[in-house]
């Protein structure tokens, strides 16, 4: 459970590594019992990585979710007892069995794993923030309350995480596993204290490996002991100043795929490697399963038929026809799909596909006399999540999406205006009037605006946000000085991330700097940074036109902080190096985000500032007039927040007047007569 504490104070740098050792795969029956482990290994091995090792051989366990434990620690125990691997920072999976196909996960892990030709499983791991502790709250007196908000706060948001990556997998009928160290009790064992951390897991259908084989247990209060069945923390008595012994490491299995709990039980020098290496024990649940039955078609679809939230990055796997030589697979976003390849295992890796979008496939089962036509299966893919704020209510309340902008301290508040473009004060937008937020140049480290984008999770393959986009509509006021945009420490304990500087370029040392002059003092810019840190790239633009191209790593300083991490995600213009002068003047009429990385062609086309913000130039405003009798019906797609609904009655030059206020809807009834009316849809 405990460790160094993560502070959000500073940036955490964690190293992200990941290796795969492929086996080959083990021929044979369906397997029909199957034994899985959660065991938390203590720092790369405690005591005795060895002793972990012999841990893990002697009982019998097939499949191991291992926590504390990093790529190069998996790979030692996977060759130490012959088994595959999936390595990840912390959580990573050994196997007896091939590993065919990683899911990513965020902060966990997940892998589909084959136990004979066409009978796979899914195992999930995870290792939930050590602190707060909520045991340790409770012994201070802390009110039920108050510790479970902590719950929510810190662990609640990698868990949810997890679990949405579970979900097409348990919509499904193929059996799924999840192990942990949860570094939370469960409400099975306690009278009254609604755990949310075991809550969830049985929520998503999930079900506690150990409670099912042991329904007799005692609850809590009182406290239990460190030797009382079932405890898992911890079996070292010194590591527990606070006799706060608790079940916190799970193993959780699909309820309704065939599969039964044989037996459970935890781990230790009592009953395996003594002495024992681990501040944890370890709990080890041994399942019956029902292998499923092919028929003459392939069956058993993963992703499920119309499963949503799926990775963009998935591998489609099926259980072959009973007597399938090969696999003809169709897909597309078209039923039935365009045929793709002819196939010997009966799995596919399409590709990176689009997010938000639906995909049709189907496998045709070849053998030794016909084809055999499959059903046509579909799944949808993650959807993308857009965040902008343009401030046409003089405040900062999102105008697209559902994130969250706050002053980072009452002073900031007070030094904020709002105001429109005047022409003479502060120049139009392309001759036009524009919103804007002044911010002054900050003197103060609490200054700045907080960025919180409350629907994102890690993307990229790493704990953090690595995949998105940041654009900013911006003028700097004469004469150029050091700008920072943004700064991926919310708390504003290091410098900032990226800079505009006084010679006109974009940029910071750390990746590179564009030319000099690409941004002009008293002009509205926009400015856009790209990050796509799976590739390892990030690039900036301006108005449209790249302007550099770097290089910057997977869950490295560049990397944003996501829903899953407690606090908002970023913060803008201010940085914490006080020994100069290094913020300056901003105003500011549009911060879009996108938790993907634009195309070179998509910001092109999106070209310079607009008043109308960023997503209008994503998603055109497309719209359709229907008359009826007196009635004329105004619907219209596309844009994104408010829509301002507006009527000029001639035609070039334009008097556009405002219908009512601007609306969140999208359409709109008004009543006409014989005058001839002019309408338009304009984004605010």
């Amino acid at each position: 459970m405990l460790g160094l504490r993560a502070d959000r104070g500073w940036r955490r740098w964690l190293p992200w590594v990941a290796m795969v050792a492929w086996s080959c795969q083990l021929a044979g029956a369906a397997v029909t019992e199957l034994k899985v482990m959660s065991f938390n290994i203590w720092g790369q091995g405690g005591q005795s990585l060895a002793r972990c090792i012999e841990a893990i051989r002697e009982s019998g366990a097939d499949m191991v979710g291992l926590q504390e434990c990093n790529a190069a620690t998996a790979q030692t125990i996977a060759t130490g007892l012959g088994w595959d691997h999936w390595g990840a920072a912390g959580p990573s999976i050994v196997s007896r069995y091939p590993i065919k196909a990683t899911i990513p996960a965020g902060g966990s892990s997940g892998v589909a794993i084959e136990l004979s030709p066409g009978q796979l499983v899914y195992l999930f791991n995870c290792h939930l923030p050590a602190y707060p502790y909520g045991p340790y709250s409770m012994r201070e007196g802390r009110s039920q309350e108050f510790v479970l908000a902590e719950e929510e706060q810190t662990r609640m948001p990698p868990l949810n995480q997890v679990l949405s990556v579970m979900a097409p997998y348990l919509a499904g009928s193929v059996p799924c596993f999840l192990t942990g160290d949860f570094n939370a009790p469960s409400h099975l064992d306690y009278v009254d204290f609604p755990w949310p951390t075991s809550l969830a897991p049985y929520a998503a259908g999930l079900r506690d490996a150990y409670r099912e084989a042991h329904p007799e247990l005692r609850a809590y209060p009182p406290a239990f002991a460190f030797d009382d069945p079932g405890i898992t923390w911890t079996p070292m008595v010194a590591e527990e100043p606070n006799d706060a012994f608790d079940r916190i490491d799970f193993v959780y299995y699909s309820a309704n795929d065939g599969v039964t709990v044989l037996e459970a039980y935890e781990l230790d020098g009592r009953n395996s490697a003594n002495p024992w290496p681990s501040d944890h024990r370890a709990v080890l649940g041994a399942f019956r399963l029902t292998p499923p039955i092919p028929e003459a078609k392939a069956t058993l679809p993963s992703p499920a038929d119309g499963a949503t939230n799926v990775t963009v990055n998935p591998t489609l796997t099926w259980l072959s026809g009973m007597e399938a030589l090969s696999h003809e697979l169709y897909f597309g976003t078209t039923p039935p799909g365009s045929f793709r390849t002819n196939l010997a295992d009966a799995a596919f890796a399409p590709g990176p596909l689009d997010p938000g979008s639906t995909y049709y496939w189907r496998v045709d089962e070849r053998t030794a006399s016909e084809v055999i036509p499959g059903d046509v299966w579909s799944f949808v893919t993650r959807p993308v999540h857009e965040y902008e704020w343009r401030f046409v209510r003089g405040d900062l309340s999102p105008s697209v999406g559902q994130g969250l902008l706050a002053y980072a301290d009452a002073a900031t508040a007070g030094l904020t205006t709002f105001d429109v473009t005047d022409g003479q004060t502060v120049p139009l937008m392309n001759g036009r009037l524009a919103h804007y937020l002044r911010a002054p140049g900050f003197t103060a480290t609490g200054n700045g605006y907080l960025a919180s984008f409350t629907r994102t999770g890690p993307n990229g393959g790493g704990v953090y946000l690595n995949q998105f986009t940041l654009i900013w509509d911006l003028l700097i006021a004469a004469p150029l000085g050091w700008t920072p945009l943004f700064n991926t420490n919310p708390q504003n304990g290091n410098d900032a991330d990226l800079y505009l500087d006084p010679t006109g370029r974009v940029g910071i040392g750390a990746i590179g700097h564009s030319p000099a002059n690409v941004i002009r003092p008293d002009t509205w810019h926009r400015v856009a940074f790209v990050a796509d840190l799976t590739s390892g790239t990030v690039r900036y633009h301006v108005d449209g036109q790249l302007v550099f191209t770097g290089s910057a790593a997977l869950d490295g300083r560049h990397s944003l902080y996501s829903n899953v991490d407690p606090g908002p995600d970023l913060l803008l213009f201010n940085e914490g190096d006080t020994a100069g002068v290094y913020t300056h003047e901003v105003c500011l009429s549009s911060f879009f985000c996108v938790d993907r990385p634009l195309s070179v062609d998509e910001l092109q086309i999106l070209g310079g500032p607009v008043p109308e913000g960023v997503t209008i130039g994503l998603r055109p405003i497309q719209l359709a007039v229907q008359r009826e009798g007196v009635e004329l019906r105004l619907i219209w797609t596309g844009g994104g927040g408010y829509y301002q609904v507006q009527r000029s009655p001639q035609g070039p030059p334009w008097t556009w007047d405002d219908l009512g206020p601007p609306t969140t809807a999208m359409s709109a009834t008004l009543e006409v007569n014989a005058t001839a009316w002019f309408y338009r849809i304009v984004a605010r």
